[in-house]
């Protein structure tokens, strides 16, 4: 099984593929004191994964990419953009989950010198007022 993601709406895409994402927890929640299912409720995706470097290469470092994109303040547009994080299963694409409207609620990166390998962690949120655009697909049939 692997993953990839790929964040639009920003200067740059920024793409990640089954190399470096690790893990993917994808959460909607009510309010913990509703009675009722409640039209204040959030979606957020969590993605874990390997930095993996790419010195003088074409592409640009996808991890720098979110890096920025967690720092853009909320007055600027471009804080919004669509994740798409889609899940391979034996060459297939099983799930595929689109926030089109995620910002940034965290962001980390943490690297060890001794084993020179470095992971990310970026935890996503949709803009609660555009809930009924994201998108959980599965049922995909071959690539």
């Amino acid at each position: 099984m692997g993953f990839r993601m790929k964040i639009t709406g920003g200067t740059e895409d920024i793409v990640f593929d089954e190399r470096s994402i690790t893990r993917v927890d994808f959460n909607s929640a009510s309010s913990p004191d509703s009675n009722a299912r409640a039209t204040d409720f959030g979606m957020t995706v969590k993605v874990w994964g390997k930095m993996l470097y790419k010195r003088g290469a074409d592409e640009g470092d996808a991890t720098l990419g979110i890096a920025q994109w967690s720092q853009v303040p909320s007055e600027r547009p471009d804080c919004y953009r669509s994740a798409e994080i889609t899940v391979v299963s034996a060459g297939q694409v099983v799930r595929q989950i689109t926030l089109p409207d995620a910002f940034v609620m965290e962001y980390s990166e943490e690297v060890d010198d001794e084993s020179g390998v470095g992971t990310f962690y970026i935890h996503m949120k949709q803009k609660k007022d555009e809930n009924a655009a994201a998108k959980i697909e599965g049922g995909f049939g071959g690539e």
